[in-house]
């Protein structure tokens, strides 16, 4: 665990394991540096973070040495973004003997992770983008299998709108289409799905297994990942769309040019 993945992927109330004392220096090496990167909502755009906790700048290892050896009681760390200082992250922690939680967050992870979400909603229709934020807000509140439900259903409805939309050019019969298992449906739509789709189709069947046999626990942990890896199958339809849209567009002029 690295403090950037603490604030900005954790859910309250998780409790994260600290090192022992004996190597706590030692394991904090690689993890830790006085900056993080994260998203801020106010400037709507990643950037860096400079933290403080308690009005001192966590600026390196020793600090943070100093700061984690009180082991017990309530930290307040505050994130200012470095294109403006008033745009502040506050984070709460609750130190114990051998773990730490985070127990307060504002913005929330939610609210966070929701905005920077926004840019891929225009290459979503209302139900998905509503989808998107229920993913997104069970998982900042803990409840991974919840998560997969709705990330399941942005994948489902990726492959079914793409069959939707070519079904009359190509001449598919749906009958044929709806038998076929998710994977081949994803193999048979090749051509019109973003590539890292294709390439990552086992997605869907982690997400399945999430929903039917794995842990909370579990699924939060791997949550990040796989909203990333939806993230990446929206961006890559997004600039999909904007490249068939700019090609049908020139197209157009060319055939409405005259001499």
């Amino acid at each position: 665990m690295n403090l950037e993945k603490f604030v900005f992927g954790v859910p309250l109330y998780v409790s994260c394991e600290l090192p022992s004392d004996t190597n706590l220096k030692a394991q904090l090496d690689g993890y830790y540096s006085g900056k993080v990167d994260g998203y801020c909502t106010e400037c709507e755009r990643s950037t860096t973070f400079s933290m403080y906790s308690n009005r001192r700048n966590l600026g390196t290892k020793d600090d943070l040495f100093r700061a984690l050896k009180k082991r017990r009681g309530f930290e307040k760390v505050s994130l200012e973004c470095a294109r403006n200082n008033n745009h502040k992250i506050t984070v709460w922690f609750l130190f114990e003997d051998e773990a730490v939680r985070k127990v307060g967050q504002f913005p929330s992870l939610a609210d966070i992770a929701n905005d920077e979400a926004r840019t891929y909603r225009q290459v979503l229709n209302k139900g998905d983008a509503a989808e998107l934020h229920k993913a997104i807000g069970l998982a900042a509140h803990g409840v991974g299998v919840g998560s997969f439900v709705y990330l399941r259903r942005i994948f489902e409805n990726l492959v079914y709108e793409r069959f939707n939309e070519f079904k009359d050019a190509e001449g598919w019969v749906e009958a044929d289409f709806s038998t076929l298992r998710m994977d081949e449906k994803v193999a048979f739509l090749k051509d019109h799905l973003p590539h890292f789709l294709f390439e990552n189709r086992k997605l869907y069947a982690i997400l399945s297994r999430g929903i039917h046999e794995l842990s909370e626990e579990v699924c939060l942990k791997a949550f990040e990942p796989l909203k990333l890896s939806i993230k990446i199958i929206l961006e890559e339809d997004k600039k999909k769309r904007e490249e068939l849209e700019l090609r049908k567009l020139a197209s157009d002029a060319i055939k409405d040019f005259e001499f």
